[in-house]
């Protein structure tokens, strides 16, 4: 799948849609002045002078008479009632509250993904989840995480909701949320979750999730008056029934003794609901067909995603959600959230039928009705994981395969970030999910092996350290050790999950020690370089907030300097040889889109990490295609040998992490471009 294509594509037709909401402004405006001018009219023109006019007999028979008025004589219907005054206050006062609930809601979404799980009822699951079921839920979102070369992002259930569901929220690939619905945890088996999972995934890697955000806030605008009457009308969500079989069996709705004024609010909100409704099916569908070609494509499982799309459509809850919150985000859920609207089109999601349809040609439309999994399924499923994890590791050339294969998101990618997790010791595994014991994991990771700088090294962990962490970490380094150099970035990211766990103090004591460690020996190595900017990185926007600035526009001879030094730098550490260094620079600067410009290549003498660290701050400033663009130039000068050593793709990680730039896609369009070439 061209994945970098598809998403210009995309964008590009987003961009066309988007200034689809700022017409949707004057049309609300237009259609609030007809409903209410009138309603002002009646309640300040009765018809019967002598009675109080707010009596409802009095005010219907205002109505009417006006509304004989509109038919019998139009003109006189409007000279009668748009005066100036009306059409002012009920402008302003709409104009005043689209652009309070926009400017409230993208505040509060500033914050990133999570406030928008936290915000439709979700609970953030732990690094050491208590159940099978979600500790199920967080192997899958892992490892996807792991072969797709993002962040893990935080994970939450919505407890309360019974469809099957689920959805992608963030402004960036370190903020994303993933939440999923209590049914989709407790209905689906691995390889349907795996599928659904794969589906976000994929909004993330494209880049939907930011613009997603965007139509958040300029939804909650528009029609922030319907969400408060279903509060009014039906109330939260909070509590499921103890009854388990509550998930497949229909119960009844309540309705709340307010439900008189919420309707009121339902009325006037709803004005604006087809329209925005229309805009989000226009930007939602072409994606969700694309996501669910990449999911198939990620899986290499079409069952798995077609099952939990059949299984969505034989529940009856689908995949509806109960919180009165669920219009607002509707464009970013797997499945509709909310009734199918009578006219098709106004649907932001695709037919079930057909996104089956185009999975398995052979679905003849029927959907099955949805049962309970067996109690063991997820042991079941953990214990099969592990039978096929020692076959591949049985199989040397296969493990070998999976492990050398740096290309975009597929199955093996998948199966080498599981093959990892299985191959990791129970004692490793169990200490990633506590804060503390993620912390003594990246410790260890940094250890040298260089005795003097070793010994130093643990003097300032024995120094600063409880004992117990400092003896986690004595059993902890020599099995980390035993896995080996390929498995330790992999590891780092297992740690990130519990590590955002931690209060600020003990976030900046962890970082303190980070930095000790890696400075001990005078000098900052390359896998140091590479692990401490994906630890600090991902966790920046959970402590710090997520990096909202605006991207600069501009063109690669603008950051050209910057270029010619990231390209030297891999050039060097690939090649040992000057004269093969600087054949790989040429190949790589040659891939730049400057046409004109003839970047330097600088000696080994003339850079170093430091610089090389200034080089990615600043063009990680700059906008996607001009990174993604400088990226695969680096990986140009990385294959130009024709392979790739550890030393790098630890580098070229390290730059990709920088730049914000999942790595599978990127090396895999590099891969592409190689095979094009070669007899």
């Amino acid at each position: 799948m061209e994945f970098f294509d598809r998403e210009a594509r995309a964008q590009k037709q987003t961009r066309r849609l988007i200034w689809l909401f700022g017409l949707t402004i004057p049309v609300v405006l237009v259609v609030n002045n007809f409903l209410l001018c009138p309603l002002f009219h009646c309640c300040t023109h009765p018809i019967l002078p002598h009675e109080s006019w707010w009596q409802p007999l009095n005010f219907l028979a205002s109505v009417f008479a006006l509304l004989g008025e509109a038919l019998g004589d139009p003109a006189h219907f409007c000279k009668l009632v748009f005066h100036w005054q009306p059409v002012f206050w009920v402008s302003l006062g709409t104009l005043v509250s689209i652009v309070a609930g926009s400017c409230y809601k993208i505040r509060q979404l500033s914050n990133g993904g999570p406030v928008v799980a936290e915000f439709l009822g979700g609970r953030r699951v732990a690094a050491s989840p208590d159940g099978l079921d979600e500790q199920r839920l967080r192997n899958v979102v892992e490892e996807m995480a792991i072969a797709s070369g993002t962040p893990v992002p935080e994970i939450y259930v919505l407890d309360c909701e019974r469809g099957i569901n689920a959805f992608a929220a963030g402004h960036t690939r370190d903020d994303v949320a993933i939440g999923v619905t209590r049914g989709c945890v407790e209905l689906l088996t691995r390889d349907e979750l795996q599928g659904v999972v794969a589906h976000e995934f994929s909004h993330i890697l494209n880049g939907d999730t930011r613009l997603n955000m965007k139509l958040i806030g300029l939804a909650h605008g528009l029609f922030w008056p319907t969400l408060l009457g279903r509060v009014l009308i039906y109330g939260h969500a909070d509590k499921l029934p103890p009854d388990a079989t509550v998930l497949v069996e229909e119960d009844k709705v309540k309705i709340l003794p307010t439900a008189p004024l919420g309707l009121l609010f339902v009325v006037l909100g709803s004005v604006s609901l087809p329209f925005v409704r229309l805009i989000k099916s226009a930007i939602c569908r072409q994606r969700e067909w694309l996501a669910d070609a990449a999911a198939v494509q990620f899986t290499r499982n079409p069952p798995g995603i077609a099952g939990a799309l059949a299984k969505i459509g034989g529940l009856f809850k689908q995949g509806r959600l109960d919180t009165p919150n669920a219009e607002v985000a509707s464009h970013l859920y797997f499945a509709n959230g909310n009734y199918e609207p009578w006219l098709g089109f106004l649907s932001t999601h695709p037919p079930l039928a057909k996104r089956i349809s185009a999975i398995d040609p052979r679905f003849d439309g029927n959907f099955p009705k949805v049962k309970m999994l067996a109690p063991n399924q997820a042991e079941r499923d953990e214990t099969f994981a592990r039978v096929i994890c020692k076959a591949v590791a049985a199989n040397s050339a296969l493990a070998d395969i999976m492990v050398e294969s740096r290309g975009g998101v597929t199955s093996d990618h998948i199966r080498q970030a599981s093959l990892i997790r299985l191959a990791v010791p129970d004692e490793i595994k169990q200490a990633a999910q506590t804060p503390a014991g993620a912390a003594n994991i990246v410790y260890s990771l940094l250890l040298s092996d260089d005795d003097g700088v070793r010994a130093r090294q643990t003097d300032i962990l024995q120094t600063r350290l409880a004992p117990p962490e400092f003896g986690q970490i004595r059993s902890l380094a020599p099995q980390i050790e035993a896995l080996g150099d390929r498995y330790k970035l992999p590891l780092a990211e297992f740690t990130v999950p519990a590590l955002r766990e931690n209060d600020p103090d003990a976030h900046n004591a962890f970082n303190q020690i980070l930095q000790h460690l890696i400075e001990c020996d005078g000098s900052i190595g390359l896998f140091e370089y590479t692990l401490m900017k994906m630890i600090t990185r991902q966790l920046r926007a959970h402590f710090d907030g997520p990096n909202l600035d605006k991207p600069l526009y501009g063109r690669v001879q603008n950051v050209l300097p910057e270029c010619a030094l990231l390209l030297s730098a891999l050039a060097h550490v690939g090649n040992e040889d000057e004269a093969d260094a600087r054949a790989a620079f040429a190949e790589g600067a040659e891939f730049l889109d400057a046409p004109a410009a003839k970047p330097q290549f600088l000696t080994r003498r003339e850079w170093d990490l430091a610089q090389v660290d200034a080089a990615l701050t600043r063009l990680a400033g700059y906008h996607e295609p001009l990174r993604r663009n400088v990226l695969l130039a680096c990986g140009k000068t990385v294959t130009a040998d024709g392979q790739v050593t550890d030393r790098e793709a630890e580098l070229l990680r390290a730059i990709a992490d920088s730049l914000d730039c999942p790595m599978p896609p990127f090396v895999e369009a590099i891969r592409g471009e190689e095979l094009a070439k070669s007899p």
